[in-house]
């Protein structure tokens, strides 16, 4: 397993993944802050809706306010992460040589599961620590109070954990994804389409399904829990979501014929 780490690590420590994927993270963190502080107050159909107002920023925990912003965002990145990487395995034929590396093929996928868990725990902690800065900077150019601000190291490490497992299941969507259909581009595609189109249109027939949809769920283990869905639930669903993506990216491993 070790080795399957090591090797995969060693695949993705290349420029394009870290400034793609970590340093994209870290730029949607401080953009969606810079928005949240632009923007505080306002609503508005869509993603204006999540808009913190001016006492949320003013609240102890109010420079992590406009991270929420960034939730998906940083979701979607981290799915195309992990499906750039899943898919570049069978476009390039390097699945062929791993296979016969590594006859045992769940450590393919644990192993690659597990080396991206890690650059995603990088990225979001890069966003995090972007969006803290963006809001050090923001705060006295919008006029918004810091003097209620506190107990910053905590908060910070809540947050990066709560944005960190979110963006986790995002990466095992992906690469599940990416595993049936060998290819990134559709694997982004469908994660775009599925948060951005069908999670709505499935929760504008039936409301009571957003308490166990995937987008509602990760947006609420992101935030730390919402009025709709407690962070324990959103936990409990993202790890039953991770845990049921992995499962089957190894029966469809275990059972694909590679010959490419």
């Amino acid at each position: 397993m070790l080795r399957v780490l090591r090797s995969e690590l060693i695949r993705l420590n290349r420029p394009s993944f870290l400034a793609g994927g970590i340093g994209g993270m870290a730029v949607f963190g401080a953009i969606s802050t810079f928005i949240g502080f632009a923007a505080a107050g306002k609503t508005g159909a869509g993603p204006g809706a999540y808009i913190p107002s001016e006492a949320a920023l003013a609240a102890p925990d109010g420079y992590v306010a406009g991270l929420m912003l960034a939730a998906n965002l940083i979701g979607i990145v981290a799915l195309s992460f992990w499906a750039i990487a899943t898919a570049s395995d069978y476009s390039t034929g390097l699945i062929r040589l791993l296979a016969q590396a590594e006859p045992r093929r769940w450590r393919l996928i644990v192993g690659k599961a597990l080396a991206l868990a890690l650059f995603t725990l990088a990225g979001t902690l890069a966003a995090t620590v972007a969006a803290y800065g963006a809001a050090l900077a923001c705060a006295p150019a919008f006029d918004v109070s810091t003097a209620a601000w506190a107990e910053v190291l905590p908060t910070l490490l809540e947050s990066f954990r709560n944005l960190a497992l979110s963006a986790t299941v995002w990466g095992t969507l992906g690469m599940l994804i990416a595993l049936l259909a060998r290819s990134s581009g559709v694997a982004t595609a469908i994660g775009i389409g599925y948060l951005v189109v069908f999670e709505n249109m499935i929760v504008a027939v039936a409301s009571d399904a957003s308490d166990w949809l995937l987008g509602a769920t990760l947006t609420s283990l992101a935030a730390g829990g919402t009025p709709a869905i407690a962070f324990e639930s959103a936990l409990q669903l993202g790890a039953a979501y991770f845990a049921g993506g992995i499962l089957i990216a190894v029966a469809v491993m275990h059972f694909r014929e590679i010959t490419y």
